[in-house]
């Protein structure tokens, strides 16, 4: 029997669903699902030692096509692989996608031409990486999703996981590409629980066999997974110089028109200036490596880019990072919400974290260094339920 979810949700920052060729030139599902299938895979890899292949990696899932039983296919399945496919292995579900509107690409920074007509790092740079987006349009607002779970594909067991994906992604992360660039914050009415959520996939991981393995160190994981959400007063003098250089054709990248979100977060993630000092996320991570490594600028650089994203050579290798830290930007849920929101996570060292909160509090002028909350606390809230729950079945 065929099972569906319908769902809408609403886009609080526009959503990147690019095409293979990196082109917002409509809503690509296929963009969507990566994301869905990357926040799982970090999910299932922090709860009780469980493993999920890297797609890309040669440890990836494969079936032959000479297995004979379902036992045997889920044996060389991870739990990932299982519900979003393999080679070998069908996707669970079908994922159709509409926008109800779209909107012009847009960024914002401080920086823009000085005195001498020298365009500044950030803005330079935002037109460098973004140069073949620039006439792409968006989706914003209300975003439907219809997962289709075909018969045979265990459609009930699928739509649950799937739910429970969602609702920790409208928790604590985004969905689509480019979170470390602001965008994909959503917010969904249907989302249960974050603790529920999580619960609901560690039930079902636990409750079945899959492919067992060795997660690598350096791969994604809820162990290692950290957020903080703060709010911010439309007074806030930080958010008045944002809200002021979206409005600026000089300082913006695109259209200039005002939305509910303030579409800077690279300034926030990378570099800002005022008062006659630097500020911003990475700058001070690698102010921090740098003098923890003697001012070694070579390892400083490597360092930060482990963490940020970028490239670095050793000898005559070059080596690719991901970021590892990902910015929102600052966004309202509504006209009437007196409140921007901002929220930031990563997948690193709680070390990475501390240096985050600080600098957070820095930029923005808060009295209290920002709360946050850390994969390794939600892990122990689900081993302490599962013990309560032991207890009580004895």
């Amino acid at each position: 029997m065929i099972k569906k979810l319908e769902l809408t949700v609403q886009m609080l920052s526009p959503l990147w669903a690019a095409g293979a060729a990196g082109k917002c030139d409509r809503l690509h599902e296929t963009g969507i699902i990566g994301s869905l299938r990357w926040w799982y895979e970090a999910i299932v890899r922090g709860l009780d030692g469980c493993y999920a292949c890297d797609p890309a990696s040669e440890s990836r899932c494969e079936l032959s096509g000479k297995e004979k039983s379902d036992e045997e296919r889920r044996a060389k399945l991870c739990p990932a692989c299982r519900l979003f496919g393999c080679g070998g292995w069908k996707r669970r579900f079908r994922l159709v996608a509409g926008a109800g509107s779209t909107e012009p690409f847009t960024l914002a920074s401080l920086f823009y031409k000085n005195k001498s007509n020298e365009d500044e790092f950030n803005r330079w740079w935002l037109n460098e990486i973004f140069e073949s987006n620039l006439a792409d349009r968006l989706a914003f607002g209300k975003v439907t999703l219809t997962f289709i779970f075909p018969a045979g594909t265990d459609g009930e067991e699928s739509l649950n996981q799937i739910k429970a994906l969602l609702s920790v992604m409208a928790h604590c992360g985004s969905i689509g590409a480019k979170g470390q660039y602001g965008f994909g914050q959503f917010a969904w009415e249907g989302k249960t629980k974050l603790e529920t959520a999580l619960k609901d996939i560690q039930s079902f991981i636990l409750g079945r066999q899959f492919k067992e393995s060795k997660n690598e160190n350096d791969w994604y994981s809820l162990e290692k997974f950290w957020y903080i959400n703060i709010p911010l007063m439309d007074d806030n003098a930080q958010i008045k110089r944002f809200e002021k250089a979206r409005l600026e054709q000089e300082k913006s990248i695109g259209p200039t028109t005002g939305k509910l979100y303030l579409p800077v977060s690279f300034d926030i993630r990378y570099k800002l200036k005022g008062g006659g000092k630097w500020s911003g996320l990475r700058q001070a991570y690698y102010q921090k490596q740098f003098e923890e490594t003697n001012n070694d600028k070579k390892q400083t650089e490597k360092k930060t880019r482990l963490i940020f994203g970028g490239q670095w050579h050793e000898g005559s290798d070059q080596h690719r990072q991901g970021s590892r830290v990902f910015v929102s930007h600052p966004y309202k849920h509504g006209p009437g919400d007196e409140n921007y929101k901002l929220r930031v996570w990563g997948f690193t060292d709680e070390s990475v974290a501390e240096v985050v909160k600080k600098e957070l509090q820095n930029i923005f002028g808060l009295n209290d260094t920002p709360e946050y909350t850390t994969g390794l606390s939600l892990i122990a809230k689900l081993q302490q339920k599962n013990r309560e729950g032991y207890e009580h079945e004895v």
